[in-house]
């Protein structure tokens, strides 16, 4: 069984609706039968050194690839290989059965195609949309998520792009303003700061900042110092 002509073109516009965090669109799609193979490319950048704002990228678009498979109807089982002859396969989905979509999972797919909203709201509104095993939106005030994974390997930069992606999808389908700020994870001492003070039990990935406010990109830094 392939996919269908709609199906497969509902998948690949639904990953080039993904954000992109890093110099160049950071990943290529190849569809095989029921499954979707999702390839790293690796641009060099000075700005991101170790690459994780192109996995977070990755991430983003592996979030709307499952979405899109189950707006299509089928069970998306999600692989992380481990294939050493081939680095850059980043995940594979796999939709194995029939599943019908619930009502948030519809929404956050049509969120895909929409922009932030204007709205207000509450960061903890948000942890519920977290479906990624190994990570957590952890709330640190009513307006700010921090995405934490269990390591800080590339699956779980790639799974951390997924959490963070699937907050944004659920901020918008509620019309609220939402705005990732990644950048200052390269900044290990701050990383470090934003780990001790609020007890983090892993890697932040990323911040999520809530609500309509208007707020520089280094206002969270506050949040790291004592």
């Amino acid at each position: 069984m392939r996919w269908s002509a709609a199906e497969a073109a509902e998948i690949v516009d639904a990953a080039r609706s993904a954000p992109v965090y890093s110099p160049g669109k950071p990943w290529v799609l190849e569809l095989h039968n029921r499954s979707v193979y999702l390839y790293e490319v690796r641009h060099r950048s000075s700005h991101d050194p170790l690459g994780m704002d192109r996995l977070l990228t990755c991430g983003a678009a592996l979030e709307h690839i499952v979405l899109a498979v189950r707006a299509a109807g089928w069970h998306a089982k999600v692989v992380f290989p481990s294939d050493h002859a081939n680095p850059d396969l980043i995940a594979v989905v796999k939709a194995d059965r029939r599943q019908p979509p619930d009502p948030r999972e519809l929404a956050q797919h049509q969120a895909t195609r929409l922009s932030d909203g204007t709205g207000d709201g509450e960061a903890r509104n948000l942890v519920s949309a977290n479906h990624w095993a190994g990570t957590e939106l952890h709330p640190v005030d009513d307006d700010t998520l921090v995405v934490v994974t269990v390591g800080d390997g590339r699956p779980d930069h790639v799974r951390g792009g997924a959490a963070l992606q699937a907050a944004v999808l659920a901020a918008r389908s509620a019309g609220l303003r939402v705005r990732p700020v990644i950048h200052l994870m390269h900044r290990q001492e701050w990383r470090a700061g934003l780990i001790e003070r609020h007890e983090l039990a892993g890697f932040p990935q990323a911040l999520l900042l809530v609500g309509a406010k208007d707020r520089k990109e280094e206002a969270p830094c506050v949040l790291a110092t004592s």
